[in-house]
């Protein structure tokens, strides 16, 4: 089935913001903080398998001096993209 990959493109930053938040929520707390907005037991599959990847292609979460590395990636990536819409004011 491997013609039935597919790809994406992350920046390195959001790379490693994404690691870490399915680290903590999917590896960690075995999907249970997300528990309700999950339809299907796959859903919490594919998320594992995106940080099983992430981890693959990703040195920083595991060398020292990861949480600077981590605080720096989530403030250049809200920087770039600015705040979540939530967080606009009206």
């Amino acid at each position: 089935m491997a013609d039935d990959l597919v790809r994406l493109a992350l920046t390195r930053d959001e790379a490693l913001v994404l690691h870490e938040w399915l680290a903590r929520v999917v590896d960690e707390e075995n999907a249970a903080a997300i528990a309700d907005t999950l339809e299907d037991e796959a859903e919490a599959w594919a998320l594992a398998a995106l940080l099983q990847l992430l981890e693959q292609g990703l040195e920083e979460p595991f060398a020292p001096g990861f949480e600077k590395a981590l605080a720096a990636a989530r403030r250049r990536v809200v920087e770039r993209t600015g705040p979540w819409p939530f967080d606009r004011e009206a």
